[in-house]
């Protein structure tokens, strides 16, 4: 695939087997004192409480903290929140969101049913939404026509180039109903944990995530894996207070016994099969280069990109990268880097004798194939991600 003209990603891809976090980067106990964060639209500091819109129709705001946080490795984010005053259609509306974007700290969405980073609705105006975003979305209106599960729900919902910026936007995940009810006028506390690649949100005592999905980030992090943090709001013809009233932000410290790839990538993160938590490409690429070859492999084909090798020579892969899962029902433990998660994967694997998730390969018939080492009785078509490797015969 020819590369001139195209963006060059920066990826740190890793494998977590602990991950303590380090001392906060974000702490506000309340918000008197609000040093570091950005209001916009509609969102304002009252007193200790940062009220992202208040209790009248047809309001957007948006709250950052001005410095971008690492989230490559790793974060963990707690805040309280309370909804208050809920009045006209559907006695409360619309919700708010805890967002992750790269657009910078005077980012803004649109009203209604748009949360404060999605586009608008027809009928709320031509507000823009925030591209390279994604967001944990609290939604406390069921808007039919956007196909809501119901007016107390959470989801994920991502964009990502300017021009992919469509009502409504994707959402890789979402819960059907709360047993929490969010707009219940108590104070409410959420907990919102990266292991990468998976995204989990607890809520109040809640052990077991609410909701939790494999999510790639690449589309909101710059070449050192950072990112504005903040929250999103927005009303339209119902509304209601959206507060927060503390929060913190932790990015991780990650200890690993498997390698720490940081590398540039090539392939075009947003050419992707739709519908997946992992950008996966949709057909393996091989093109020759000055040492060999340059190979992207993706997960849910097995065996699926070989390289010629007629002597049978010891084919050397260099500069590997990338995350792949393999067993979505294992949130991170179902998911690795090239080199696998353990030494030795067993029986009903395609490689036995690898570790779970590496990359593997093997020569026959004049050739060097090359696969991601999964569970042979599982769905390969439903693995997600890809490795991006240089190949050198020997």
């Amino acid at each position: 695939m020819p590369t001139s003209g195209l963006p060059v990603m920066r990826a740190a891809i890793l494998l977590l087997t602990t991950i303590p976090l380090a001392h906060a980067a974000i702490r506000f106990v309340d918000f008197a004192s609000a040093d570091g964060i950005k209001t916009v639209g509609d969102a304002k500091i009252l007193g200790h409480v940062l009220r992202l819109t208040p209790a009248h129709r047809s309001r957007s705001g948006a709250a950052w903290f001005r410095e971008k946080q690492a989230i490559g490795s790793g974060f963990q984010t707690t805040f309280q929140f309370q909804l208050t005053e809920n009045g006209g259609l559907g006695n409360g509306a619309d919700g708010f969101a805890f967002v992750l974007q790269n657009s910078g700290a005077s980012a803004l969405g649109g009203r209604g049913s748009a949360g404060g980073f999605a586009v608008a609705s027809p009928g709320q105006g031509s507000q823009r939404g925030i591209p390279w975003s994604i967001a944990v979305f609290f939604d406390t209106f069921r808007n039919r026509e956007e196909g809501d599960p119901s007016a107390n729900y959470i989801a994920f919902r991502t964009y990502g180039k300017p021009t992919e910026m469509r009502w409504p936007e994707a959402r890789p995940a979402s819960t059907r109903h709360l047993r929490v009810h969010l707009k219940d006028n108590k104070v409410h506390t959420a907990r919102i944990a990266f292991v990468p690649p998976v995204l989990a949100v607890y809520l109040d005592d809640s052990i077991k995530p609410n909701l939790q999905a494999v999510v790639d980030l690449s589309i909101v992090v710059d070449r050192e894996g950072s990112t504005w943090v903040g929250f999103t709001a927005s009303t339209g013809e119902g509304y209601e207070n959206h507060d927060i009233l503390n929060w913190s932000f932790d990015s991780a410290k990650v200890f690993s016994n498997a390698s720490v790839v940081s590398s540039d990538i090539t392939y075009l993160l947003w050419s992707c099969l739709p519908n997946r938590g992992l950008c996966t490409p949709e057909r393996a690429i091989v093109e020759p280069n000055a040492t060999g070859y340059h190979v992207v492999l993706p997960a849910h084909l097995e065996w699926g990109v070989s390289i010629p090798n007629p002597s049978g020579r010891t084919a050397a892969v260099n500069n590997p990268h990338g995350i792949v899962c393999w067993d979505l029902t294992a949130g991170a433990d179902g998911c690795s880097g090239p080199s696998g998660i353990s030494t030795n994967a067993g029986a009903g694997f395609v490689d036995p004798r690898a570790p779970a998730g590496a990359l593997v390969q093997r020569t026959r018939d004049g050739r060097t194939e090359f696969s991601v080492n999964h569970h042979i009785t599982g769905s390969v078509k439903d693995n997600e991600g890809f490795f991006e490797f240089d190949v050198e015969l020997k």
